[in-house]
């Protein structure tokens, strides 16, 4: 039975300690006993959870049930699945829960979250949820969590560096982008430490498309089993051409880093890099560092190896679920409706920088980069769905991977290594 699992999950966890990497539809009517209480809601710092908009959320629950009251408790990211996992278990946990997207399949086969595989289509535009959200949500077909938002990456660019070394027209393809990188290194000679292209040699999450647009996988599943496949030919050429970008377009400092030790967006800010891939909060942080940035900045989706080909995205962000021993399970599945509903979505978007789960959401008003990210997120892949995919992240065995790769490690040997360690990592959590 998976509510077997929760105990030997909460012992695992904190034997390995694991961090971080709307319209309402109508449903099931709620039990007599669920229409007054506390529903308490356990929100990540830096989603919606800590942001005004959450109050709107709650006020439209409300208004279907006037008699509860709702309490947003706000978690931080450092050992959160130790946390979660052992409030799931222990009975007296949230009623809902935010996840990271990749701690998520953690808590799908604990057996700690609500199945609400029947209730899928009540939520608005389900069939188009993104599935680099949608796939952690799920477990042997059955649904535990809807996605909340999603975040994705995508390449911002210094308009007048461009402008100073003659490149006028946004690179197509990774070839033209590794020639304007050259052309940019050589304007901009006389600055020490320039990039090009800022890539830190750690940064997985810029890597791993490399290998998904070469036609390779991170990982498969056969017979209900995970097999690491980075040994693979096609993974092998993503490898080769990431690690040949990372040393072309990179200051050979930043093979050994990763994006926040020292934080690119200061880089960036400094005129140490005409280009860089963010996240949808680093553009601002750019112009707070240099103000005069403002205006100066561009953005475009990553392209691929061929024209019109961009790299498949990995889509970050939180999914949400619900406690499995809630007593409140029609209640607390309508606060979902709402949360992940058009109209909240669309203003994650416009407010707070976040991608909304479907497409479909996407306003209009949403500031450029967004745009361009939520273009970028239409061809999205995601990374293996297994709880293994958290202790991979606390022990950030990906980024050293990476960072060996791009700084010369004997490409045979690592990704065989590699496949030996995710394989048995992976597949750690059996029945």
């Amino acid at each position: 039975m998976r509510s077997t699992r929760i105990t030997a999950i909460a012992a695992a966890t904190l034997l390995v300690p694991l961090a971080l990497a709307g319209c309402s539809s109508a449903g099931t009517e709620p039990d007599a006993g669920e229409t007054s209480g506390t529903l308490t809601v356990w929100m990540m710092t830096g989603g919606p959870g800590d942001k005004p908009i959450i109050e709107d959320v709650n006020a439209a629950f409300q208004e279907k049930y006037p008699d509860m009251d709702v309490k947003v408790e706000i978690q931080q990211w450092d050992n959160i699945a130790t946390k979660l996992t052992t409030a799931l278990a222990s009975g007296n946990g949230p009623d809902i829960v935010e996840m990271g997207n990749t701690q998520t399949p953690l808590q799908t086969y604990s057996g700690g979250l609500l199945d609400i595989t029947d209730d899928k289509g009540s939520f608005e535009d389900s069939d188009s949820w993104l599935a680099g959200l949608a796939d952690p949500s799920t477990l042997d077909g059955r649904l535990y969590a809807t996605p909340l938002y999603g975040g994705t990456k995508v390449v911002m660019y210094n308009k007048q560096m461009f402008a100073d070394a003659g490149i006028t027209e946004i690179p197509g393809t990774l070839d033209e982008l590794m020639a304007a990188c050259t052309t940019l290194n050589t304007a901009n000679a006389a600055t020490a430490n320039f990039s090009g292209f800022y890539m830190p040699g750690q940064y997985y999450f810029a890597g791993v498309p490399f290998i998904f647009g070469a036609g390779g996988d991170v990982a498969v599943q056969e017979d209900g089993e995970w097999k690491a496949t980075m040994s693979s030919k096609k993974a092998v050429e993503g490898l080769t051409a990431f690690t040949e970008f990372q040393n072309t377009c990179s200051t050979p400092s930043s093979v050994g880093v990763n994006t926040n030790n020292p934080d690119q967006t200061q880089i960036f800010a400094d005129g140490q890099a005409a280009m860089a891939y963010v996240r949808g909060w680093e553009p601002a942080a750019v112009v707070e560092k240099n103000p005069a940035m403002e205006g100066n900045i561009g953005y475009f989706v990553m392209p691929g190896y061929e024209e019109g080909e961009p790299l498949p995205v990995i889509v970050a962000g939180s999914t949400i679920g619900i406690a499995a021993d809630t007593d409140f399970p029609e209640a607390a599945k309508d606060y979902l409706r709402i949360i992940t509903g058009g109209e909240m979505q669309a203003r994650f978007g416009s407010e707070l920088n976040l991608i909304p789960i479907s497409p479909t959401f996407t306003p209009d008003d949403m500031p450029e980069h967004m745009i361009v990210a939520s273009e970028a997120a239409k061809s999205n892949k995601s990374l293996p769905a297994s709880p293994g995919q958290s202790t991979l992240e606390s022990e950030r065995y990906n980024e050293q991977f990476f960072s060996s790769v791009v700084g010369g490690a004997d490409l045979e040997k690592a990704t065989a290594d590699y496949d030996a360690y995710v394989t048995k990592t992976l597949n750690a959590y059996g029945d």
